[in-house]
């Protein structure tokens, strides 16, 4: 008898899917055990058995949760549904881990929710659980809805302030690798996090790569390379190019994705060139996050959108 299934992530996504969707849907296919759920616009060829497919726009969406809400809300863009992810959902712009050994049944049944960022969050499906996002404290779910601008409901000062206020059994473990949008050179973010577990998330020497299911991190330490199991890789905000065609192991560098030897066999000359420090290229992204901060206060604040 094949196992039962414990854990269900799902995604939306709407608008022409990125040009690495396959390596997502790959990583994805890796996890049989984990039920992936995709509500989008877009045509997928071939889903992996445990992909399931809505097709649904984006108004069909928002008249669903109006439904179920009953009363009017403000969905007209697809980031704003970041605000309503209340449910266990993950993003497309990242390469999936083996997901069963970082989430085993074990910690699914002692936790209530596990990690509190918005590319993959685990809830308990239960009824107590699924109405804490009413509860008092933190933002009030109404005026988030009910607001076209976005408030990132779904993560630590949205959902898990209100976890926490209620006393709700959560696991925050770290063990995943957020890329920070705004440098070239692929460093995991601090945010959250203090002293000794801020330096253990980095070095100047390292790069990504996927490897038969599983994602790692090597790194140059102590006179040798070391190798770190994540749980998934993330990456926002990169346009990502895959050059190669399809592969057990290829590295996840800071500007695309690149065949790989099998093994554990990274070389310094490999880190350079996939994860190396520009000086350039850390200005034009510098320059690109300026740009982005006061285009997004021209339209909260002059344009009040």
């Amino acid at each position: 008898m094949a196992k039962e299934k414990k854990l269900a992530l799902v995604i939306c996504y709407f608008g022409p899917l990125p040009a690495y969707a396959d390596l997502f849907f790959k990583s994805v296919k890796e996890n049989p055990t984990t039920d992936f759920i995709l509500a989008t616009d877009q045509l997928v060829k071939n889903p992996p058995a445990n992909l399931k497919v809505k097709y649904l726009t984006l108004a069909d969406l928002r008249a669903k949760f109006q439904k179920k809400l009953g009363f009017q809300i403000r969905l007209h863009a697809p980031y704003k549904i970041c605000d309503y992810r209340y449910w266990g959902h993950c993003d497309l712009d990242q390469v999936m881990g083996d997901l069963e050994k970082f989430l085993p049944e074990k910690l699914l049944e002692k936790y209530d929710k596990v990690y509190q960022h918005g590319h993959l969050t685990v809830f308990r499906n239960t009824l107590t659980n699924n109405l804490r996002f009413v509860a008092k404290g933190g933002l009030n779910y109404r005026q988030v809805f009910q607001t076209d601008l976005p408030c990132v409901f779904d993560e630590v000062e949205g959902i898990q302030k209100k976890f926490a206020r209620l006393g709700a059994k959560c696991c925050l473990k770290r063990d995943f690798a957020d890329i920070y949008s705004w440098r070239e050179q692929m460093r995991r973010t601090k945010s959250y996090l203090r002293g000794r577990e801020k330096k253990k998330l980095n070095s100047a020497r390292q790069v990504f790569f996927y490897e038969k299911g599983r994602v790692y991190r090597a790194y140059f330490a102590g006179g040798k390379m070391n190798y770190e199991e994540l749980a998934y890789l993330h990456f926002p905000k990169r346009q990502m190019r895959q050059n190669f065609y399809q592969s057990n192991s290829y590295f996840i560098g800071k500007d695309g994705f690149y065949a790989k030897e099998p093994g554990f066999n990274v070389t310094m000359g490999e880190i350079k060139r996939y994860n190396g420090f520009s000086l350039l290229g850390e200005a034009r992204v510098k320059l690109a996050y300026w740009t982005f901060i006061w285009t997004r206060r021209y339209r909260k604040y002059v344009l009040k959108r």
